[in-house]
């Protein structure tokens, strides 16, 4: 964006870059698992309550206790996958400029 005046102006603090944060691989499957998961945290426990399916009440609560654990690990791996792929990308940092306002 160009200032009338014609020289360059400093983005807003709620502007972002389109250019500033690329999609990857990595990421993009990072981030299907999580949803993946989060969505089936979501649907089990419904899908118990309304009889979809009948399980024993030892077996439900073993259950989400063991699928609230597996999505607080896939999450910690995605993160550490997302960083993965983040810093094993190209540089896009450019050399510092300081501007003289």
């Amino acid at each position: 964006m160009r200032a009338e005046n014609g020289l360059d102006r400093r983005p807003l603090v709620d502007e972002s870059d389109a250019d500033l944060d690329g999609s990857s691989l990595g990421r993009a499957i990072a981030a299907f698992l999580v949803g993946t998961i989060a969505l089936s945290l979501a649907v089990l426990p419904a899908a118990i309550a309304l009889r979809v399916l009948v399980l024993p009440v030892g077996w439900v609560g073993a259950g989400l206790g063991c699928l609230g654990a597996a999505v607080g690990g896939m999450k910690l791996i995605a993160m550490a996958w997302a960083l993965g792929t983040r810093l094993s990308g190209a540089d896009r940092v450019g050399p510092a400029v300081a501007c003289a306002d």
